[in-house]
Formats: C-alpha cells, sequence, structure tokens
C-alpha cells in the first residue's frame, strides 16, 4: 500500500502545488509515496470536504504545508489542515512561496503561532524536504 504525502496549499497555489505533487511522486517513486493534493484526488462526491480532508491528513506519513500570501489573505482551510496534522502527530515540512520568514512575523497577528514556532524553508530547498522526508519514511 501506498504511503502518503499530504499537499496543503492555497487555491491560487494549484499549478505550484501540482509540480511539486508531480515532483514528489516522481523522487519517492521507489518508497511507494502518493503526494495527495485536493484538485487532483479529492473525490468529487464526497459530501463533508471538511471531514474528508481531515481523514486524508490523518492517514498521511507527512504533510507539506506551502505557504504563500495567497495562504495568509485566504488561508482558513488551510490552518485547519495544519491543525489537523498537529492534532494527529503528522510530520508537516512548511514550504514558503514567494514569502520570506519575517513576513510571516510581521502578521504575526493573523498567523497560527503553530506555524510561526515551525521551522519554515524556502520553496526554492524543496529538494531538501524531500531527502527529509526519505528518511522520516524509513523509521
Amino acid at each position: 500500500m501506498p504511503k502518503q504525502i499530504f499537499i496543503s496549499y492555497s487555491g491560487r497555489d494549484e499549478f505550484e502545488a501540482s509540480l511539486l505533487q508531480f515532483a514528489l511522486e516522481r523522487l519517492l517513486k521507489n518508497e511507494d509515496v502518493v503526494a495527495w493534493t485536493f484538485q487532483r484526488d479529492q473525490v468529487r462526491s464526497e459530501k463533508e470536504i471538511a471531514v474528508s480532508l481531515k481523514e486524508r491528513v490523518r492517514e498521511s506519513a507527512a504533510s507539506i504545508f506551502l505557504v504563500s500570501p495567497d495562504t495568509l489573505e485566504s488561508g482558513a482551510s488551510q490552518w485547519m489542515e495544519l491543525a489537523y496534522a498537529d492534532a494527529f502527530g503528522v510530520t508537516t515540512f512548511v514550504l514558503l512561496h514567494h514569502l520570506r520568514f519575517q513576513d510571516l512575523k510581521q502578521r504575526a497577528s493573523g498567523v497560527p503561532p503553530l506555524l510561526l514556532s515551525s521551522q519554515c524553508n524556502s520553496a526554492m530547498e524543496w529538494k531538501n524536504v524531500v531527502e527529509d522526508i526519505r528518511k522520516l519514511l524509513k523509521e
């Protein structure tokens, strides 16, 4: 059975998330990884999307939280996905896309403390996260 990685992203970052999804599945092919994203993998007939997202996070070996300026503007569902990952003990890797950690700190009033206390990586360094996921899956 494949291991699932949950990718959380703003709807406006769908293209970037799909590229990340493709790259993760290719690079982690030997580890039998499937990267789950809402646009590709959400069952269209699912009535309770929030419940479905919660279950997808719970089933995941890790999650990647792609944070962009769009997340900061309308990230309520992403904040919930981050909270689910924390509640279920799912290791989360934060990638900052068109955003710096200083930008998050300046917007601290609208940013969950969990995100501010997390290790944040530039999206440009996404390949380092792949290696971290590979190590996590071997544990």
